[in-house]
């Protein structure tokens, strides 16, 4: 029909326009564990990301809980946390749902997938400083868990969590690990799944 858009034709103009403004803020380095999307952006990715997810209300309930993961006495995570609960507190609702951002410390594995269902937690942002085994764990542990998981560092969808960030070519690029969005229910719209890698 005459003036309707293509599927997906709104976000890919979202996503260009702040891929431009991230190149801008790009740092001329990079953290120990290659953080090379700056937090506050990864959580507007994230957020935007997340209102494509089908399963997103029925998750959610009330608002869009999302449980930021620091790990034990590590400085740099504890600062990207503290980055990511910033960008949280700004954030605008989704879905008409309010976003609420809360941290925690991990422990374990088996602690994280308990009170990620407790809690009817819709997202799991880790931070960086976890080590392969440790998200291996993770991934373990959250399978059959509703939660869209992600991480700072592009590795950890590598290893098992459904979502993260890095850069080809020197532009950013979204990273979905296929497998896992299904084992956690995180059911994205084919509009956003065009616009990443896909990890199978």
């Amino acid at each position: 029909m005459r003036g309707r858009r293509a599927p997906g034709a709104h976000l890919w103009t979202w996503l260009r326009a702040l891929f431009v403004a991230l190149v801008l803020a790009l740092p001329t380095r990079t953290a120990a564990q290659d953080v090379t999307v700056p937090i506050s952006l990864q959580m507007d990715l994230l957020l935007k990301v997340a209102s494509y997810d089908k399963n997103l209300k029925a998750r959610a309930h009330d608002k869009v809980r999302v449980l930021v993961l620091i790990k034990r006495d590590d400085a740099e995570s504890g600062r990207s946390a503290a980055q990511a609960l910033k960008a949280l507190s700004d954030a605008e609702a989704i879905e008409g749902l309010p976003v609420e951002g809360t941290s925690t410390t991990y422990a374990d594995a088996t602690s994280l997938a308990r009170v990620t269902s407790e809690n009817n937690l819709s997202i799991l942002y880790v931070t960086p400083g976890f080590t392969e085994s440790e998200i291996d764990a993770m991934a373990r542990a959250l399978d059959g868990v509703s939660v869209l998981s992600a991480g700072a560092v592009a590795k950890y969808t590598f290893r098992g969590l459904v979502l993260g960030f890095d850069l080809a070519g020197g532009k950013p690029k979204l990273l979905v690990h296929l497998e896992r969005a299904k084992r956690q229910r995180v059911e994205l719209s084919s509009s956003v799944l065009k616009l990443m890698r896909v990890i199978e």
